[in-house]
């Protein structure tokens, strides 16, 4: 079976697109997405379909990047077909938000997407994913201690952000794409960040499952697409079940809330699936909502002592309990979001809960000379001078009215939330930023600088050495 036969096979198997349809197809200009066009716009006339190109430019790769956007509209000229471009400063949403590079773009993608398509009235968007992101996304899933849920790896079609999403090449390898592409002798771009090590998909895409297919099963990403498969059917009957105990724990007051008594009331595999639903219902992608963020929830529901708080989930929102209701908020609405002090485990991990952080602190010499990025955003490392430390302990708290800090190089002391202000972190998002104090003064700020006066001076004594990341 040839490529354009496996996709037309995969549209008609799964009902990806009907006949009529006006198609949306998001062309990076790299192999997979310009194979996806070239083999929609082959089977237009049987499907009875229209295409428009869709391309982001990210904001990350310069001049690359707009060579990437030329590239893409001379190839929709040749198609004659409408190509709508666009452009978002990644980098800046990564730093402010605080979550990695890759899932900023992945969020800015979507979001373009979705404002395009119901701009040029697609009824749908195709995607490029292949036969191989999916085996990464279920072994990168696996390494990250998914449920059930999370094995049913990307799906065929979903609804992200209010547009409907379908993934024509889900049982087609990137190899015979590039065959159907060389063969035709149709050209691409190659994205070099695709090489780029410190990407963990990336690392698992060029030396794990090259690995695995040599030294454990040649037919790894078989076995795993066969595992999403199995994954996604049982899961659709679970959240079947799911959804009716979804219904039965709405709030009587706010129907997109959630009464916390009704959902505390069943186990932690039901609550789990309800507050996945719950999150996905108010319009998040279903693939960003991971382990970790329906954790975070399910600690607001069963803290039977703390009847009021707050935590951030995907998607620049927050869930909200107050008292018997949990509600969804967006970064700009009520309170700011905060966290409960907590002691930093020296040498170890610390996990914060309510803000989705994970620190680890280790004691060994060396000195980390970290760029500033911009204050709070993460992930960032720090070298704090042990002799500064003493005996006392290390704590990470949210910022508070009147903080101050010396920031190492400048002088006299400055405010937390001037810098914050200077840094552009949203109002309703300082409160996530974390500090790290010792004693009454603050030590770190992450993204900034360290405290005047903890400074590492010899590379070769021991010191402590401070990493915190969001974890999503």
């Amino acid at each position: 079976m040839n490529a354009i036969s496996r996709v037309r096979t995969t549209i008609r198997q799964h009902e990806l697109i009907r006949p009529g349809q006006h198609v949306l197809v998001a062309v990076s200009g790299g192999a997979d997405s310009v194979g996806l066009l070239h083999i929609l716009n082959a089977l237009a006339r049987t499907l009875r379909i229209r295409l428009t190109l869709a391309h982001l430019n990210h904001g990350i790769r310069g001049a690359t990047a707009r060579t990437d956007e030329s590239f893409v509209k001379h190839l929709a000229r040749g198609l004659k077909l409408r190509c709508i471009c666009g452009h978002s400063d990644v980098p800046r949403c990564a730093r402010v938000s605080g979550v990695s590079l890759e899932m900023a773009a992945r969020e800015a993608r979507y979001r373009f997407l979705s404002r395009t398509a119901k701009r040029v009235g697609a009824d749908l968007t195709a995607t490029a994913h292949t036969a191989d992101d999916q085996a990464e996304t279920v072994l990168l899933k696996l390494a990250r201690g998914a449920g059930p849920g999370g094995l049913t790896g990307i799906r065929y079609r979903i609804g992200i952000m209010g547009t409907v999403v379908v993934r024509p090449l889900l049982d087609t390898r990137r190899a015979e794409l590039r065959c159907y592409l060389e063969s035709g002798e149709i050209a691409w771009r190659e994205d070099e960040s695709n090489r780029n090590p410190a990407f963990l998909r990336n690392r698992v895409r060029r030396d794990v499952l090259p690995f695995l297919e040599e030294k454990l099963k040649p037919r790894i990403v078989t076995a795993l697409i066969k595992t999403a498969n199995v994954s996604r059917e049982e899961d659709a009957w679970l959240d079947v079940i799911a959804r009716t105990l979804l219904e039965e724990c709405r709030s009587p007051r706010k129907k997109q809330s959630i009464s916390v008594p009704l959902l505390g009331k069943h186990g932690v595999a039901a609550r789990r699936r309800v507050i996945r639903l719950w999150l996905a219902g108010a319009g998040m992608d279903p693939d960003s909502i991971d382990f970790s963020a329906v954790e975070r929830v399910d600690a607001l529901v069963c803290n039977s002592r703390r009847t009021t708080g707050a935590v951030q989930v995907p998607g620049l929102l927050r869930a909200v309990r107050q008292y018997d209701v949990l509600s969804l908020k967006s970064g700009g609405k009520g309170t700011p979001a905060r966290f409960r002090r907590l002691r930093v485990k020296i040498p170890g991990e610390t996990i914060v809960t309510d803000a989705g952080l994970r620190i680890v602190a280790s004691l060994r010499p060396g000195i980390i000379r970290e760029r500033p990025a911009g204050a709070g955003s993460l992930p960032s490392k720090a070298s704090v001078s042990l002799a500064a430390i003493g005996r006392k302990g290390v704590f990470v708290r949210s910022w508070r009215k009147g903080d101050r800090m010396r920031p190492l190089g400048l002088k006299g002391s400055r405010k937390i939330q001037d810098i914050l202000v200077d840094a552009k972190v949203p109002g309703e998002q300082r409160g996530l930023v974390p500090l790290f104090e010792c004693g009454s003064d603050i030590i770190w700020l992450p993204g900034y600088r360290i405290a005047s006066g903890c400074e590492v001076s010899d590379n070769h004594v021991p010191a402590l050495q401070l990493a915190v990341e969001r974890i999503r």
